[in-house]
C-alpha cells in the first residue's frame, strides 16, 4: 500500500475538518500535502522521517518552478498541518515545519500602539447618563445603550475580545460566580475562559440582571439568549433583530470624538495583544487571544520600534 493511500486511510481529512477548516480550504491542503509527499517519494525520503531541511528544500523547489510566495505560504500551512496530523497519531514526535517561515509575504497593517493608559482612559472616559425618575424614551435608550457599550469595551480592553465574539457572546458564556468568561471557538479562532476584573464582574451582574432586563422590554424575541442585546431603532418602539451591528459604528465615533489616536476595534486588540507578550509568553498570550496558531500570535511581536515606524507613519499618519 503507497503511503498516499495510508494517508487517506488515517483520515488526515478527518483531522483537518475537526479544525473546523471550510470543505474546500480541506481540499486544497490535502492536495497541497499530496504533492509534498509525492516530492518526498521522488527523494526517497518517508514523510514520517521527513526534517525541517526536507521541508525548506521541497518551498525552495516551488520558488525555483515560479511559485508565489502567497502560493508558497499555503503549501507551507497546509504541510504544518500534516506533520501535526502526524504527531497527533504518534507517528513522529516533532513537526519540523512549525518555525518555519515564509520570507517576503506583506505583513498585517500596522496599528500605532495604545499603552495600557490610553486604553484604560478610553473606558473611563465613556460617560454613562444617570437614571433619574421622569426619563423621555430616548434618554432612556441614551442611558441603556451607553451602560451596555461601558461593558463592552471593558471585555475588549481587558479581555481583547472581538467585536464579532462580542456579538456571538451568550447570558450563558458569561460565569459571574467563577469571575470568568468563556469565548467559545470559531472558524478562524480557538474557545478561551478568561479571567474577569473585580470592577467587570460588579458592572457586569448590573448590565445582566437590569440593563440587559430592560432592553429586553424593547425586544420583540422575549427568549433571546445573547448577552448584548441592540438597541431599538430610532423612533422604533422595539428592537425587531439580535444584530448588535448597530452597536460598533455609533461606538466608534464616540471615543473618537475624544481620543483622536483610536482608530478602529482592531487596533484595540492588536494593542491589548501587544501588551499581554509584555507580560506573558507566548503560548499564555496565544490561548488568550484565541489564536489557532503561534505565527498569530508572533505578528503581535514588536522587537524594532523604528524600523516599524515607517509602515505605521504610511498607513495611519497622526498630525
Amino acid at each position: 500500500m503507497t503511503y498516499h493511500l495510508r494517508l487517506k486511510a488515517m483520515t488526515y481529512e478527518h483531522y483537518l475538518t475537526g479544525k473546523g477548516l471550510s470543505r474546500s480550504t480541506v481540499k486544497w491542503y490535502g492536495m497541497y500535502a499530496m504533492d509534498f509527499i509525492s516530492w518526498l517519494d521522488r527523494e526517497n525520503t518517508d514523510p514520517d522521517e521527513a526534517t525541517a531541511t526536507d521541508v525548506t528544500g521541497y518551498l525552495q523547489r516551488l520558488k525555483e518552478k515560479g511559485q508565489a510566495n502567497i502560493t508558497r505560504r499555503n503549501s507551507l500551512i497546509a504541510i504544518r498541518h500534516f506533520f501535526a496530523y502526524r504527531v497527533q497519531c504518534e507517528a513522529r514526535e516533532t513537526n519540523p515545519a512549525e518555525h518555519i517561515k515564509i520570507r517576503g509575504i506583506k505583513q498585517r497593517l500596522l496599528y500605532p500602539t495604545l499603552s495600557t493608559q490610553e486604553l484604560e482612559n478610553i473606558y473611563h472616559t465613556y460617560s454613562v447618563p444617570e437614571q433619574t425618575a421622569k426619563e423621555s424614551y430616548q434618554y432612556t435608550i441614551t442611558r441603556l445603550s451607553r451602560q451596555r457599550n461601558k461593558v463592552i469595551l471593558g471585555l475588549m480592553i481587558w479581555q481583547g475580545v472581538t467585536t464579532a465574539e462580542v456579538n456571538d457572546l451568550s447570558v450563558a458564556d458569561l460565569k459571574l460566580r467563577e469571575g470568568k468568561l468563556y469565548i467559545s471557538g470559531s472558524r478562524t479562532s480557538n474557545e478561551r475562559t478568561l479571567e474577569l476584573k473585580p470592577q467587570q464582574v460588579i458592572e457586569l451582574m448590573e448590565y445582566q440582571l437590569q440593563t440587559r432586563q430592560e432592553l429586553m422590554q424593547y425586544s420583540s424575541d422575549k427568549e433571546d439568549k445573547k448577552l448584548f442585546l441592540p438597541s431599538p431603532a430610532c423612533g422604533k418602539k422595539a428592537i425587531t433583530s439580535n444584530n448588535t451591528v448597530n452597536i460598533w459604528k455609533r461606538l466608534s465615533q464616540d471615543i473618537k470624538a475624544d481620543h483622536p489616536r483610536f482608530i478602529n476595534f482592531l487596533q484595540v486588540r492588536a494593542s491589548v495583544i501587544s501588551l499581554w507578550l509584555k507580560h506573558y509568553n507566548l503560548r499564555q498570550v496565544q490561548y488568550m487571544a484565541g489564536h489557532r496558531y503561534v505565527s498569530s500570535t508572533e505578528a503581535y511581536q514588536v522587537n524594532n520600534i523604528e524600523e516599524l515606524q515607517e509602515d505605521i507613519n504610511k498607513y495611519h499618519p497622526i498630525g
